[in-house]
């Protein structure tokens, strides 16, 4: 299974693109502004796209890719969410005053937009991978996704979350967790700010970590704000020493086998 960090900032700025993630070729995880960095090619086969909660920096490209593509596609590109963020999308977005409602087009019949909405736990088959979405702990409504696929590890990423009772529970009943992917966005100095906006801290991380039944084997890091970043990864280095971190940055790709 290749996962290619496509975008994993917390902000704007040179090489620095917002969260997505493109799995083998065909399925994103979210679609901010590192969905930008494909080619033409590499858009054209994107056939589905899981969205974990509706933030701009999440979403962003969304409308652009569908417009981009509007007359090459063949059948609708599918967009799997939690209700209330497709019902986001519908009212804020797609509402022909920001951008058409491409649901609606070319036809109501043949649409090159689908919206199915996904349930937590309920497990999608994509017929390549499995998609299981779990609930996070942000300040909207929000869902990380556990990645499956025949013969490979198991891959998790949290999207957005803050520490709490409910997160821990979630990334237990998981089960055993190859490789995690979850935000430090903000230094341990800001940790008030970090509460109010459900984020993670260096320290909030130790602590969710250090309360998990079963250590991943591999902990990704993303969602750093810019202008903290070095302060955050000195601040991890010295909290988690002998944990495998890798601090993401643009442009990696992993295979996982």
């Amino acid at each position: 299974m290749k996962v290619e960090i496509l975008g994993c900032s917390g902000g704007m700025g040179a090489n620095q693109h917002t969260t997505c993630i493109r799995i083998d070729k065909h399925t994103l995880i979210d679609a901010g502004t590192g969905l930008g960095c494909l080619t033409q090619l590499e858009l054209a086969q994107i056939q589905r796209i899981f969205l974990t909660h509706a933030h701009l920096d999440h979403i962003c490209f969304l409308p652009l890719l569908i417009d981009n593509l509007f007359d090459k596609l063949k059948r609708p590109i599918e967009v799997h969410a939690l209700p209330e963020v497709i019902e986001a999308l519908k009212l804020h977005m797609f509402n022909w005053s920001i951008w058409p409602d491409f649901t609606l087009l070319p036809d109501k019949e043949n649409p090159v937009l689908r919206f199915i909405p996904v349930t937590h736990w309920e497990p999608i088959d994509t017929g390549t991978h499995t998609l299981t979405p779990f609930p996070s702990d942000h300040v909207v409504p929000t869902c990380g996704y556990r990645v499956e696929k025949k013969d490979c590890p198991v891959f998790v990423f949290t999207s957005d979350t803050t520490l709490s009772p409910l997160v821990v529970s979630n990334l237990n009943r998981l089960g055993p967790i190859n490789t995690l992917m979850v935000e430090c966005a903000m230094p341990d100095h800001m940790e008030t700010l970090a509460k109010l906006s459900k984020h993670l801290t260096p320290s909030m991380l130790q602590t969710l970590l250090s309360e998990l039944d079963q250590k991943p084997k591999h902990i990704w890091i993303s969602h750093l704000k810019p202008s903290y970043t070095k302060q955050i990864i000195e601040e991890l280095q010295h909290r988690l020493p002998d944990q495998d971190l890798v601090v993401l940055s643009c442009g990696q790709e992993f295979n996982l086998s």
